[in-house]
C-alpha cells in the first residue's frame, strides 16, 4: 500500500511533467517561422478606391458648391489629342471634368511656380525627367503616391521608375517617352550591323544620281552625340543626380571618341552648320541613305520621300558598344492642388489605363511596357528605350551640356581625344564640387 507521502511525491512528478510539456509547446510554437504577410496586388481598381469616398465637388469663397474640376497644363502642342481625349473619357466614367491648358512659354516651369504663387496653379502637369530633381526641390511636385514597388516592376521598365526617381523616390507618372533611332532607306540598304558596316557602305556605294547623302545626323546636339561615350561613360550615377560620379577619360570612353573622330574622313559634315532640320529635309525629299534621327519620325514616315524605317542605333565595331539616352515625359501631381485624391487619379490614368489609345492618337511611344504593339517601329523604339539610360536630372545640367557639346565639337574638328576628355573632365570635377 502507497504511503501519503508517496501519492503526494507521484503528484508533484506529473505537475512538474505538465509544466514541462506546457514549457516544451510554447519553446516550439515560438521557434515556428511567421507567416508572410499575403501582399495583395496593387490594380487600377486599387487606384479607384482612393476617390471612392471623395465629394465629386467643391465649396467656393463665396459658399457655392459647383462640380470639381481639375487643370491640367502641357507645353507639347503636338500632344495634345492624346490629353483633350483622356480628359473626356476621365469625366465620363468619373464626372470630373478636367480643363485642359497648352501654356506656350519658354519658361513653363517658372510659369507654373508664378501661377503657384498667384493661387491658380495647375492640379497636373506635363514635365520630363530632367526636371525631376528640380520640382520636387521647389516644392511643388508631389510623389507618385498610388504605385508600388509591385506595380512599377509589372508595368513599366527599369530605366522608367530611374528616369522617374529623385533622392530615392518616385515622381510623377510615366506617360510617352523620346530616345535616338537609327533611320535607313528600304530602298537602298538594309539596317546596320555597326557603324563599320555604314562606313563600308559608303566606300561601296555608286550613287548614279549625285543626290544621296550617305549618313547624318545632329552632330551639334551632344543628345545625339552622348550615344558615342559608350558604356564606360559613368555620369551622374543611376538616377542621374550622383554628383560624386562622374568618369569621361577612361581608356573605353577613350576608344570610342577616337572612333567617333574617325568617322569625319567619311562623312564632312559641318558641326557649326549640322541641324535636325537638315535632316528631316533629306528624309523628306528621300536623299538620305543612314541617319539618326528622334521619335517624332514615327508621325512622319508615311511623307517622307522613300521606303524608310527605323532600328537600334548599332554598335560602333564589336570591340566599341554605344548607349543611347532616353526622355520619360510625365504627369506631375502640384502640391499646391487642392484635389490631390483626383489629381493622382488623372495623373494614373494618363500614365497607365488610358495609354493603349496613346499611339493611335498622336503616335508617341506609351512607357506602359504590357501593351500591344502591333506597329513594327513603334516595338523597335520601345526596344530601344529599354536599353537606353535617363537624361542626368542633377541641377548642374545646363553645364554638362554646355561643356560636352564644345568637346564633342572639339574632337570632331581633329583636336586630341585625350586632352578634349581630360578638360571636359576637369571642368565637370570642379563644378560638381
Amino acid at each position: 500500500m502507497k504511503t501519503a507521502n508517496q501519492t503526494l511525491e507521484k503528484r508533484k512528478n506529473k505537475v512538474f511533467i505538465a509544466v514541462i510539456l506546457l514549457l516544451l509547446a510554447f519553446t516550439f510554437s515560438g521557434c515556428k517561422p511567421e507567416e508572410e504577410p499575403v501582399e495583395v496586388e496593387v490594380t487600377y481598381a486599387t487606384f479607384e478606391e482612393t476617390v471612392a469616398s471623395v465629394k465629386k465637388t467643391t465649396v467656393l469663397e463665396d459658399g457655392t458648391e459647383v462640380p470639381l474640376q481639375l487643370n491640367f497644363w502641357y507645353d507639347d502642342e503636338t500632344a495634345a489629342p492624346y490629353y483633350e481625349a483622356a480628359a473626356v473619357d476621365f469625366h465620363n466614367r468619373y464626372g470630373v471634368e478636367v480643363i485642359c491648358t497648352y501654356v506656350d512659354e519658354v519658361n513653363y516651369l517658372e510659369a507654373i511656380n508664378e501661377a503657384n504663387i498667384n493661387g491658380n496653379g495647375p492640379d497636373v502637369y506635363i514635365a520630363s525627367n530632367d526636371e525631376v530633381r528640380k520640382l520636387h526641390l521647389a516644392g511643388f511636385a508631389d510623389e507618385n503616391s498610388l504605385y508600388t514597388e509591385a506595380f512599377w516592376e509589372n508595368h513599366y521598365p527599369a530605366v522608367t521608375k530611374s528616369a522617374m526617381t529623385s533622392d530615392g523616390k518616385q515622381y510623377g507618372y510615366p506617360i510617352y517617352l523620346d530616345t535616338t533611332m537609327m533611320i535607313y532607306d528600304t530602298a537602298v540598304t538594309g539596317q546596320p550591323g555597326s557603324f563599320g558596316s555604314i562606313t563600308d557602305f559608303a566606300v561601296n556605294f555608286e550613287d548614279e544620281t549625285n543626290t544621296k547623302v550617305i549618313f547624318r545626323w545632329d552632330i551639334a546636339d551632344p543628345f545625339y552625340d552622348y550615344l558615342f561615350l559608350g558604356n564606360g561613360a559613368e555620369i551622374l550615377g543611376e538616377y542621374g543626380e550622383d554628383t560624386t560620379v562622374f568618369n569621361v577619360n577612361n581608356e573605353s570612353v577613350i576608344q570610342n571618341m577616337t572612333y567617333y573622330q574617325s568617322l569625319h574622313e567619311y562623312f564632312s559634315m559641318d558641326v557649326d552648320t549640322s541641324t535636325y532640320e537638315q535632316v528631316k529635309a533629306e528624309l523628306t525629299n528621300g536623299t538620305l541613305v543612314y541617319g539618326i534621327v528622334k521619335t517624332d519620325v514615327l508621325e512622319e514616315l508615311n511623307t517622307y520621300g522613300s521606303a524608310y524605317a527605323l532600328c537600334p542605333v548599332p554598335v560602333l565595331s564589336d570591340e566599341l558598344s554605344v548607349q543611347n539616352l532616353s526622355v520619360t515625359y510625365a504627369a506631375f501631381v502640384n502640391s499646391f492642388s487642392h484635389h490631390s485624391e483626383y489629381a493622382n487619379l488623372f495623373a494614373a490614368y494618363l500614365s497607365y489605363e488610358y495609354a493603349e489609345n496613346q499611339f493611335g492618337l498622336i503616335q508617341r511611344v506609351a512607357v506602359r511596357s504590357d501593351l500591344e504593339r502591333a506597329d513594327g517601329n513603334e516595338s523597335v523604339v520601345y526596344s530601344q528605350y529599354c536599353q537606353s539610360v535617363p537624361v542626368p536630372k542633377a541641377l548642374e545640367n545646363g553645364d554638362f551640356w554646355i561643356y560636352t557639346e564644345i568637346c564633342f565639337k572639339n574632337i570632331w574638328n581633329g583636336n586630341d581625344v585625350v586632352t578634349e576628355l581630360n578638360g571636359l573632365q576637369e571642368k565637370m570635377t570642379e563644378r560638381l564640387k
